[in-house]
């Protein structure tokens, strides 16, 4: 843990988030695909017409110090996410101004929201609509502790009134001191000091303690008294620590539930656990095992040379030949935009066209003779094996498989040798990220192919503002990519996550975020 800002692009570490998904409360959530949205916390509403709108209301939380959650730090949030400040105002003599948040879709704002004190409520205009209005507002921080730490103003109240103000007015004399306390003042030092400002929460739990432990640093959790949302966790102290080698061994003894990568060296040791009656239950960590193909040279040029290899390819094969006796946790998944288990996944797996072009029916007749380098990390036991299903079944179908095994994953996608790669890749949750993956000019777009159609959608897509005809959106995009070729899903990547006896109700979530800690408030002790 580096910081108690989740927002700043700086901080996005997986200890950040785990933290933050506990300790701040938010309007709306991203689980799998879909938003969930907290009342207690407030709601959000937009209106259409000549201008979108997109009104946030608060219900009344506050922080752990029992400073109400007010409008000051619905504008702080704001001005931080838009990134409305960073190009200087007409007029202006000052330079811009930049928070370093991570963007959302508050970016296309078109001018400063009109704020409702009464309602503690603001409303934010927009130059186009956006697809992830309900989530944009990133209330990460408290806007009394920025300025008090900006301005040297004492008294919270005033210090949050004068961060409002200084946001109205663009005053940017204030808010460069505002972004640079925003950025500064959540800092975690390797020891794990940090000011008690810095520690507040609007979640469920709040920080006790950070220090040194065996295995890394620890986290210590209690209960936030302050806390008035529905997610009221049973247990009153949670201590988080990362997992070491031999965490399965002291389970029931020094930690109570763990979370760990399915390998061969602990297969054995999980199946007696489960056996003993101890909690086991399988995720996946937001990424998928997926095969590329190169389609801007050499073989897979021809779209017709790249449908007739990922047809040969045995992908029901292949979470065996990687997995061994893991295989069970790898879920198939015949979707790249989608996590499994989704409304979104379901209606993309019976549209995309997925099953028909690639199901066992489909000819898989080789050119001749056709050598392809197929590039996998040998490092990865999932991959090393996958790639031995791979060439086996490929070459009887009268492919030629060529091992372009690489040492490590970062240099998987180096040179121009390959013509198919065996990777793991994340799905994408945004637009962006999807643009970034599958792109014409994606920055990790590994295929070196585009389509315009596909970009133009992804583009429809970030200003989408219906959750429904979004999906579609995303729907059609998959739908390009089956089109082309290029990517065939194989299955996700798992976590294993044991308890025990004496702890119930332990669901770990899929996906990127919090996939552990996010459930803890559903944590109670076994009924005896």
């Amino acid at each position: 843990m580096t910081s108690t800002n989740p927002a700043s692009k700086a901080n996005p570490t997986d200890g950040n988030l785990d933290i933050a998904s506990l300790t701040r409360g938010a309007f709306g959530t991203l689980v799998t695909d879909t938003v969930e949205m907290d009342e207690t916390f407030g709601k959000v509403t937009m209106e259409g017409g000549e201008q979108a709108r997109v009104r946030y209301d608060l219900a009344e939380p506050s922080w752990s110090d029992g400073v109400p959650i007010d409008t000051a730090d619905l504008m702080l949030a704001w001005a931080a996410t838009s990134g409305y400040f960073r190009t200087p105002k007409e007029g202006s003599p000052d330079g811009g101004v930049d928070f370093g948040a991570v963007p959302t879709g508050l970016t296309k704002s078109a001018y400063i929201p009109e704020v409702d004190e009464g309602a503690r409520a603001i409303e934010v205009p927009l130059v186009v609509p956006v697809v992830d209005w309900r989530t944009a507002l990133d209330v990460a921080v408290p806007a009394h502790v920025v300025g008090q730490k900006a301005l040297k103003i004492e008294d919270p109240i005033e210090a949050k009134e004068v961060v409002e103000t200084a946001i109205e007015e663009s005053d940017t004399a204030k808010l460069t001191k505002i972004a640079e306390a925003w950025n500064s003042a959540f800092t975690v030092a390797e020891d794990g000091k940090a000011s008690e400002e810095a520690l507040l929460s609007s979640g469920p739990y709040r920080i006790s303690k950070i220090a040194a432990g065996e295995s890394g640093q620890e986290v210590d959790l209690e209960a936030n008294p302050e806390y008035a949302g529905e997610a009221r966790p049973t247990y009153e102290q949670v201590r988080l620590a990362p997992a070491s080698a031999d965490a399965l061994d002291s389970l029931g003894e020094q930690v109570d539930v763990v979370q760990v990568a399915p390998t061969k060296g602990n297969r054995k040791q999980v199946r007696d656990l489960e056996r003993r009656d101890y909690g086991v239950a399988n995720a996946n960590d937001g990424t998928m095992w997926a095969l590329i193909l190169r389609s801007d040279r050499g073989l897979f040029k021809r779209k017709n040379t790249r449908t007739a290899f990922l047809r040969a390819v045995p992908r029901g094969d292949i979470a065996e030949g990687g997995a061994g006796e893991w295989a069970e946790a790898y879920e198939a998944t015949d979707v790249v935009l989608f996590p499994p288990g989704g409304e979104g996944y379901q209606i993309a797996t019976e549209d995309s066209g997925f099953a028909t072009k690639f199901g066992a029916s489909a000819d898989a007749t080789a050119p001749g003779g056709a050598r392809v380098c197929v590039a996998y990390d040998k490092s990865s036991p999932f991959a090393s094996g996958a790639y031995d299903t791979i060439a086996n079944v490929v070459d009887d179908d009268g492919w030629s498989a060529t091992d372009c095994g690489v040492s490590s994953a970062d240099k998987l996608l180096s040179g121009n040798k390959w013509d198919a790669a065996l990777i793991r890749i994340p799905i994408p949750q945004t637009p962006e990220e999807i643009a970034t993956q599958w792109g014409s000019k994606g920055s990790r777009n590994a295929t070196g192919g585009g389509d315009r159609e596909r970009d133009r959608l992804i583009s429809e897509l970030a200003r989408t503002a219906d959750p429904y005809e979004a999906r579609d959106v995303r729907v059609e995009i998959e739908k390009t990519l089956v089109t082309d070729s290029i990517v065939v899903p194989i299955v996700m990547n798992p976590t294993v996550t044991v308890s025990d006896k004496k702890v119930d109700s332990v669901r770990p979530r899929s996906g990127q975020i919090a996939p552990l800690v996010s459930t803890i408030v559903e944590w109670s002790p076994t009924k005896k």
